[in-house]
């Protein structure tokens, strides 16, 4: 091994540091609260937080470079702005609370990889957890709906099944689409305020868990053009999956594309230690390979599968049409 391949554990641990105290700094409301010169008295007031603890975090901060201290008052630095108040490229401030709950999770992998089971993801922080998702790039959101609708040119209607804050149910509807967003009723109740999407014309939000074979009965026989799961196929096991797909044939008409975003094993650089994610937040989730999912597709009667890596990130998006007959 070369001495660039090695793994340097002293600066990864003090990368480890820094992440979580910027990670608690932005879930404790500390950077919004800095976009104007302030002092601790007022901080403390503010956010009804311990004046020690305050004082500590803040002037580690300021080591860092991301808030500057004049006399006793605090501010964000220019090159925090980006990072977790502008809502641009940049803006990782709403990934880094849910990065708390990824890293507290994996604390747990001792315990786990001698049998204890994990916490279920979906029992966790709903508003961190959405906030995360909501943060993926608009760009990579249009790509992957732009090759969902060159497969299927003549697409009036789409089902964005566990789609959470609905950032591809809106991108559906922003191309003309009809769009359901179906996910858990906590999920529901926290997007349809928290962004908007009550209010967005021609999305439909609909409460309910696709885990349950029963839920295709919810749609009273409604069918659409194309049904979406993104990001779901790595939270279950490979049974799951298959049952999942199973049931998807029943809210496709006949010759609909189904499409999943998710990490292929053997073509994500990121699939296996994101299978890593999977073990310590979920009971039989996993990332599986081109092989299995042509093996759940075909088995539930789709055909034409195409797998496309995708440009901004390490994941795949994996479409199949329903046969006709």
């Amino acid at each position: 091994m070369s001495s660039e391949d090695q793994f340097d554990f002293e600066q990864a641990g003090e990368d480890a540091r820094k992440l979580v105290l910027l990670g608690a700094a932005q879930k404790a409301g500390l950077f919004p609260a800095l976009t104007e010169e302030t002092d601790i008295a007022t901080l403390k007031h503010k956010l009804k937080a311990d004046e020690r603890a305050l004082f500590i975090v803040l002037e580690a901060l300021c080591r860092l470079g991301y808030v500057n201290r004049r006399n006793d008052k605090y501010s964000l630095a220019d090159k925090a702005r980006p990072l977790f108040i502008e809502h641009g490229d940049d803006y990782v401030g709403d990934y880094l609370p849910h990065l708390l709950n990824i890293l507290e999770a994996w604390l747990a992998l001792p315990e786990i990889i001698k049998g204890q089971k994990p916490e279920r993801e979906t029992s966790k922080d709903v508003a961190s957890f959405m906030h995360a998702m909501a943060s993926k790039p608009d760009s990579f959101v249009e790509e992957v709906v732009s090759h969902c609708l060159g497969r299927m040119k003549e697409a009036k209607s789409a089902l964005d099944l566990g789609g959470g804050p609905g950032k591809y149910a809106k991108a559906f509807v922003n191309r003309g689409l009809d769009a359901v967003l179906y996910d858990l009723p906590q999920t529901i109740d926290y997007v349809s305020t928290e962004f908007r999407l009550k209010d967005i014309k021609n999305l439909t939000l609909k409460k309910g868990d696709f885990t349950r074979d029963e839920f295709v009965k919810e749609f009273g026989g409604l069918s659409f053009d194309i049904v979406f799961m993104g990001n779901i196929c790595h939270i279950y096991s490979e049974e799951e999956n298959k049952r999942l797909i199973k049931n998807v044939t029943n809210l496709l008409r006949k010759g609909g594309l189904v499409a999943i975003e998710d990490f292929v094993r053997g073509r994500s650089p990121d699939a296996e230690m994101f299978a890593v994610n999977m073990l310590a937040n979920t009971e039989g989730g996993g990332t599986w390979t081109e092989a299995q999912y042509r093996e759940w597709l075909e088995g539930a009667g789709f055909h034409s599968i195409e797998i496309t890596d995708l440009a901004e990130r390490g994941n795949q998006l994996i479409t199949a049409f329903l046969e006709k007959a």
